[in-house]
Order: structure tokens, then C-alpha cells, then sequence
């Protein structure tokens, strides 16, 4: 009996941390030393600002203004840089409460600015909450923001970053509110 209830115990224990691990970002990360940082057009000479925080609520608010001034256009919300390793996972899902505009979820695998990243758009429903399940397979390669028409494979074992951003043209302010990115 008391052989079983250690198993049960270690069972739970390791299906707790799975889970822990398959969570990208949530209200608990973000106050943590994990927590994902702020990336604007700035690095590239724009004017795009943004501030990501965690409300009483636990859910992160991601916001700020778009700027197409100084060639400039996107906004983002990046993970730290490390060794991800996606291989045995399907795809990710994001719990949202959008302002109807159109967001992306990227990956990219080097640790440096390399210009190329594995995207996927996703449009949001003004203040409703959506949750999106997306397969690896719905991301396309981008160079610099221009799709490449090649097809290749996600290296989902080499993954350095991923990153919520907003773009696409989309001038002004912005909101979002995150309860979760995660793997499934």
C-alpha cells in the first residue's frame, strides 16, 4: 500500500512538472526571472511602443501604439533565449482576449537576429476571449517579413525564441490580454 501511494505520488508529481514545462507564458512566469520581455521596431530605427505587465487578475496585458514612422511597424513580447525543444509536441495554443486585430506567434532558432523566423498570423475578436490551438505546420518560413515560398521543416528541436507580436501594417494602439501560451 505504501509502495502505491509513493508511485501515485511520483505520477502526479511528474505530470505536474509536464505540464509546468509545457507552459510557455502565463501570469506566474511573467513574475519570475523567466518572464518574457518586451522587443519593439526600436532596433531598427521605429517608434513603436509597447508595455507588457500582470493585472490583479492574473493575465498579462500586452499594449502600446504601433508606429509606421522611421520604416518602423511591429511591437513584440519575447521569451528568453534558450534551448527549447518542441519535437514532442503538436503545436501551440494561446488563450487571448484581442481589439479585432491581427497578431502573429513566432519562432526562430538562432540566438541572434538573424531576419528569419517561423511564423503564423491569427486574428483576434475584440474583447472576447478566444483560444487557438495552431499546428507547426500552419507556421511559414518569413525573411524580414516577407513569406518564403519554400516549404521546410520547423527545426522544432532548435528552437532559441518565440515571440507575440503585432504588425502588419497595423498603425495605433493596440491590446491584448494573455491568460496562456503553452504546447499541446
Amino acid at each position: 500500500m505504501v509502495l502505491f501511494m509513493f508511485i501515485a505520488l511520483l505520477t502526479n508529481i511528474v505530470n505536474q512538472n509536464s505540464e509546468i514545462n509545457d507552459v510557455l507564458i502565463n501570469a506566474n512566469i511573467m513574475n519570475t526571472n523567466s518572464k518574457w520581455r518586451i522587443v519593439n521596431d526600436g532596433v531598427m530605427g521605429g517608434l513603436s511602443s509597447s508595455t507588457v505587465s500582470v493585472n490583479d487578475e492574473g493575465k498579462i496585458l500586452f499594449g502600446g501604439n504601433v508606429s509606421l514612422k522611421n520604416n518602423g511597424g511591429f511591437a513584440s513580447l519575447r521569451s528568453p533565449i534558450k534551448d527549447y525543444k518542441f519535437e514532442n509536441y503538436s503545436g501551440i495554443e494561446i488563450s487571448i482576449k484581442g481589439d479585432g486585430k491581427k497578431y502573429s506567434i513566432s519562432m526562430k532558432e538562432t540566438s541572434y537576429f538573424s531576419g528569419s523566423f517561423y511564423t503564423v498570423n491569427f486574428q483576434t475578436t475584440k474583447d472576447e476571449w478566444i483560444t487557438l490551438k495552431i499546428p507547426f505546420t500552419s507556421f511559414a518560413l518569413y525573411y524580414f517579413g516577407k513569406e518564403v515560398r519554400s516549404n521546410p521543416q520547423i527545426p522544432l528541436n532548435k528552437i532559441k525564441e518565440i515571440a507575440l507580436l503585432i504588425g502588419e501594417k497595423q498603425e495605433g494602439t493596440f491590446n491584448a490580454e494573455i491568460d496562456f501560451i503553452k504546447l499541446y
